[in-house]
């Protein structure tokens, strides 16, 4: 036998070589804090109509199709699921306490809160217990993902409960009662729509780029006073946004 073709040297050289795919060490996390991550859901959770869309909304931002920041990606299923350098997966499949999405979203991991604090009031607001808890659940259950694109889940806006709200924290203050400034209030649906007596209606329902309202809400409405006092998060004008799209209901 050839010396260099022996047994015994291939084992030893091939013992000298990197594995071709390292599995990655995962960051402790106290068992003690890993006690207080909120609980799965106690129900089917659904990945199209409920996950993807989390996601979207969520982790797009820095981790969607135009940016993905720390090369991870999560509108795919290869870029969601990669394993990350210092935190083990980003999902492991029925071992939701083990997935860094998960404790990145429940603040366990040090400065590496998901999504990160925004810059401003509303632009990357935390995950809710319950929406870390749904997460949980899609994990815990297999982390399905489907094969293909995910067609969009269009989730409907309407008045009642959601731009009621939103105007009435951002708005109600100048723009509500008898007295409402240039007679616009954001009191019902029905004065809404109607707009004021200044720019009369500021609402083309189905055509956002005719409805002037986005164009206040965004603060460059140069015509009104202090424009930038009336900017609200961007995250509420995109409900607004879509609240139009939709049909102004």
């Amino acid at each position: 036998m050839i010396p260099w073709l022996s047994p015994l040297r291939i084992r030893a050289a091939l013992a000298t070589l990197p594995l071709a795919l390292p599995l990655a060490a995962q960051v402790p996390i106290p068992a003690a804090a890993l006690a207080k991550l909120p609980p799965a859901l106690n129900r089917p959770v659904d990945f199209k109509t409920e996950v993807y869309p989390l996601f979207k909304s969520a982790c797009f931002k820095c981790h969607g199709p135009e940016k993905q920041k720390g090369k991870y990606r999560m509108d795919t299923r290869e870029g969601a699921f990669k394993v990350t350098g210092d935190h083990g997966p980003a999902i492991q499949a029925g071992q939701s306490s083990k997935s860094a999405i998960i404790l990145m979203a429940a603040g366990l991991i040090d400065e590496m809160l998901m999504p990160p604090p925004g810059g401003k009031p509303g632009e990357s607001d935390p995950l809710t217990p319950e929406q870390i808890g749904l997460l949980r659940a899609w994990i815990d259950q297999g982390a399905g993902w489907p094969e293909g694109p995910i067609a969009d889940v269009v989730t409907p806006v309407r008045f009642d409960p959601d731009l009621r709200k939103l105007l009435t924290a951002s708005c109600a203050n100048c723009h509500s009662g008898p007295g409402a400034e240039g007679g616009f209030s954001v009191d019902s649906l029905e004065r809404v729509l109607a707009g004021g007596k200044s720019y009369g209606k500021v609402i083309t329902p189905g055509d956002p780029r005719k409805s002037s309202l986005l164009t206040i809400l965004a603060g460059k409405d140069e015509d009104i006073p202090k424009p930038e006092a009336h900017r609200v998060p961007d995250k509420s004008l995109k409900t607004v946004e879509e609240w139009i799209r939709q049909g102004s209901k």
